[in-house]
């Protein structure tokens, strides 16, 4: 009040008009004050918003967010599969995802009696289990239906797929769906070698094999005459995931895939 009646003293209460328009020097007087006074908090609150204060610190932390995982730190955080804290090449992490495991089947199975998509997947977890490896929950089979295609279905990793015994099939996803791979995928779960076909419906591309008649998506008897879509593991080009189509009461292996 006192630094009030100051400026008062030193402006007069002219210098300052009322809202309303009122001449009177008492009602003046009453609502210079007052104007003068609100105005200048409504003007220091403005300027605290504006000058990057209280609001301005909370707008800045809404936009910046959680932080985003770091690849190389060492701490394995957001869709990271692995971090060991370098970029050696071939030590079984690569841009942070790990490598995946990928194998022929050691057993063979007729194409409309797989059990569809989730009985081909079941098939691979339980041989990956037998065969103790490691995450053998995550396996599944390289295998599509029409409506459903290994590319949407799979896990598209960043890291290196490899084989049981450590050679190297592909670097990443898309040089595995690229139409030639580094490997033959000949070696099964248990390493030993099975150059032989695997049921597939499945261009390299990880798409759908048009053409196929999928043995009825692989579950039903009806698809005893009819014909699905193979690959062959001897090669390393796009005939490895499709060669041609096969009839359902072949028996065929699969490729599993560690996702």
């Amino acid at each position: 009040m006192e630094k009030i009646d100051a400026i008062l003293a030193d402006r007069g209460v002219t210098d300052c008009s009322s809202s309303t328009g009122d001449s009177s020097g008492g009602s003046e007087t009453s609502t210079s004050t007052s104007t003068g006074t609100s105005t200048g908090a409504s003007s220091s609150a403005e300027s605290t918003t504006s000058g990057g204060g209280t609001s301005g610190t909370s707008s800045g932390s809404e936009s910046t967010g959680p932080s985003e995982p770091v690849c190389g730190d060492g701490v394995v955080e957001g869709d990271e599969t692995c971090d060991d804290g370098n970029a050696t090449p071939g030590d079984g992490c690569q841009e942070c995802a790990r490598d995946s495991i990928i194998f022929i089947t050691s057993e063979v199975y007729q194409g409309f009696a797989l059990g569809g998509l989730y009985g081909a997947d079941q098939r691979c977890q339980s041989l990956a289990a037998k065969a103790g490896l490691q995450r053998f929950l995550t396996f599944k089979a390289w295998l599509s239906t029409p409506s459903m295609s290994v590319a949407d279905r799979l896990l598209h990793s960043r890291g290196r797929y490899v084989l049981v015994n450590g050679l190297v099939v592909a670097q990443d996803w898309e040089a595995l769906t690229s139409g030639t791979i580094e490997t033959t995928i000949t070696v099964d779960e248990k390493s030993q070698t099975q150059d032989t076909r695997a049921w597939t419906g499945t261009l390299a591309s990880g798409e759908p094999a048009a053409g196929s008649e999928f043995c009825e998506d692989w579950d039903d008897d009806s698809g005893l005459l009819k014909f699905g879509g193979t690959g062959l593991s001897v090669n390393t080009d796009a005939a490895w995931s499709f060669f041609e189509n096969g009839p359902c009461d072949s028996e065929f292996r699969l490729y599993c895939v560690e996702q």
